[in-house]
């Protein structure tokens, strides 16, 4: 183990579940495949491991499970008997926008809902707060015409007095989301709340996103509205060509895909109906994404994308790209979306690098948290920026900024490691002195906060004591997980396609393959900037051509390794397609010389 955590990443093997290992062989699987598949939380169904791994549409749990659906689905299905205004309100997320564009689809298109009586509402991430906020709600009751129906999406679990104000105006509010239940419980003022995570909830998947919430509302009123008769010539129109947006939510929303069989099922079903270029959003962004389009394309190309928008905008640009109706108005909307990002992406840069000096003082300081007070801060990328000091230092994390109009409050963005439960510490935080948080919420893996500013001193003190009580559940400081080494006669593009494109969809939770081995250094150049590294290495008797990102901070830095040095490596498995040829490309995550390495076993 490295002792300084600060600055050298531990490379650790993953666990195994030996049950799930004798039970993976027996199936038949190549020892190295069930080696990777039993080290990850997925369970075989009843009838073994493929139906897991590959699960149908027909593996859907049914939304009937859902708590208060019935409710749910009298209200939309009298709302467009009647054909009232129903407005959906979502947040400005990724997955606020996908289950955006699910609802309005599902409205407008399959149940023929007039277009004019269907409002969008999402709030101003930066001038209204998330979820259901004051504002918004002003601008709900502003609306003219005005909703009689609110829908929300991927937030409403913590909006009680906003719905119980839009209830006293006449107007009635379904919840669907995904979020912890807070302490006060669910806003008994919404007609439905629809939320898996619900303790009365017997819905069995509890890992899915507000974007599938959405849409399991959606599949259930489109089965009232068939046995009534009044789908008419929409009749035939399935619902799963939804599940394109769903995926991308999904994905974006970094929720388990060992966990759930729905994400796993949805996600792949929503790729291939990707594939298939009807949308013409896809077809626009088409040049973009890879061949055949991958979960990569989807979390580190598009999720960003769309993201942007909500991060310095109000969103709704990213759902107008989503329901561009043609290749087109498209294609101008990613020109715009792509100008966000970029923007979004200088100011992440200059707002993580502020937030990584202060974290390292931190840490040398001997500190369990980081956190990090910046008077110059952007709320809208401090998720991100909170995600990137988390992964450095292996601590979790909060990056806080004043408040956009109210200088007086400070809003932050909380990240957390493997082992520690973000939301269960801004609890004990609050209990210990409930002064201190003015508001927060979120799950085991990040959470949103607003504090007063002069509380700021007891927040910090508070929230280390209340990490350090738990140091003992996470490990502390840079940490790789690796599935172990690869036998010399597993480099090869075969085995390589068995275990990416046969394994697959990848993400939280399942995430790719990532083995070790001991190699011989033959080459090393820097490409692109100079920050990156051709390697050339000798494993085994093979040679295999690696690439090394982000190897050195500046191109005018000293190599970390040179030619002819004896290295321990861990490597992402990469193929690489240029012109009809296909090659096995590993992705150097970490390289050491062999003397110094050590690995967690």
């Amino acid at each position: 183990m490295m002792d300084d955590s600060s600055t050298g990443i531990t490379l650790k093997r993953r666990s195994v579940d030996a049950l799930h290992l004798d039970q993976l062989i027996e199936e038949g699987y190549d020892p190295i495949i069930a080696r990777v598949i039993a080290g990850r939380p997925i369970a075989p169904t009843a009838t073994g491991f493929l139906p897991a791994l590959k699960p149908t549409l027909a593996a859907l749990n049914n939304p009937q499970s859902l708590k208060d659906i019935e409710k749910a689905v009298e209200r939309v299905v009298l709302a467009i008997e009647n054909k009232e205004v129903i407005g959906l309100e979502t947040d400005h997320d990724c997955d606020g926008q996908t289950s955006h564009a699910v609802l309005y689809c599902a409205l407008t298109e399959y149940f023929s809902h007039p277009k004019e009586k269907v409002l969008s509402f999402i709030g101003h991430r930066l001038n209204e707060g998330y979820g259901l906020s004051e504002k918004l709600c002003n601008r709900i009751l502003d609306s003219d015409p005005r909703p009689t129906l609110i829908i929300t999406a991927d937030n409403g679990s913590a909006d009680e007095a906003r719905i119980q104000r839009l209830k006293s105006e006449g107007i009635d509010t379904i919840v669907t989301d995904h979020h912890e239940i807070p302490l006060s419980g669910i806003p008994t003022s919404a007609v439905a709340v629809l939320n898996p995570t619900r303790p009365d909830c017997l819905y069995e998947d509890p890992y899915i996103a507000g974007c599938m919430v959405a849409w399991l509302l959606i599949a259930a009123v489109r089965a009232t509205l068939l046995e009534k008769g009044l789908l008419a010539d929409k009749a035939d129109a399935p619902i799963s060509e939804l599940l394109d947006f769903v995926a991308v939510g999904t994905v974006a929303d970094c929720v388990s895909i060992a966990r759930s069989v729905n994400n796993r099922a949805v996600v792949s079903h929503g790729l291939k109906k990707i594939e298939q270029w009807k949308r013409p959003c896809w077809l626009a962004l088409r040049p973009l994404l890879s061949t055949p389009v991958s979960v990569e394309d989807l979390g580190f190309k598009v999720g960003p994308m769309l993201n942007s928008d909500g991060r310095l905008d109000s969103a709704l640009g990213a759902v107008s790209f989503l329901l561009a109706p043609d290749i087109n108005e498209g294609q101008l909307w990613i020109d715009h979306l792509t100008e966000q990002n970029n923007q979004r992406k200088k100011i992440q840069k200059a707002i993580t690098l502020k937030a990584m000096r202060s974290a390292k003082q931190q840490v040398h300081n001997g500190k369990y948290s980081i956190c990090v007070f910046l008077e110059e801060g952007h709320p809208g990328v401090h998720g991100i920026s909170a995600s990137r000091v988390k992964d450095a230092f292996g601590r979790p994390t909060i990056l806080l900024a004043p408040k956009i109009n109210d200088s007086e409050l400070l809003t932050g963005s909380a990240r957390s490691v493997d082992g520690l439960h973000m939301k269960s510490v801004l609890e004990a935080v609050h209990a210990q002195d409930e002064g201190i948080l003015v508001a927060f919420g979120g799950h085991k893996g990040a959470a949103g906060l607003t504090l007063y500013r002069e509380r700021l001193p007891d927040f910090i003190k508070a929230f280390e004591a209340a990490v350090a009580e738990r140091k003992d559940d996470f490990f502390m400081g840079p940490l790789l997980l690796t599935d172990g080494v690869l036998p010399e006669s597993y480099f090869n593009v075969e085995t390589m396609q068995q275990l990416l494109e046969g394994l697959g969809p990848f993400g939280r939770e399942f995430e790719p393959p990532t083995f070790e081995a001991n190699a011989h250094v033959m080459s090393c150049q820097p490409v692109g900037d100079g920050t990156h590294l051709k390697l050339t290495l000798h494993i085994g008797a093979q040679s295999i051509d690696a690439i090394w990102f982000g190897a050195r901070e500046d191109a005018l830095d000293t190599l970390p390794v040179q030619a002819g040095q004896k290295v321990h490596v861990a490597f992402a498995c990469n193929i690489n397609r240029f012109r009809g040829e296909v090659r096995f490309n590993p992705q150097i995550l970490y390289c050491q010389p062999e003397h110094i390495h050590q690995t967690i076993l």
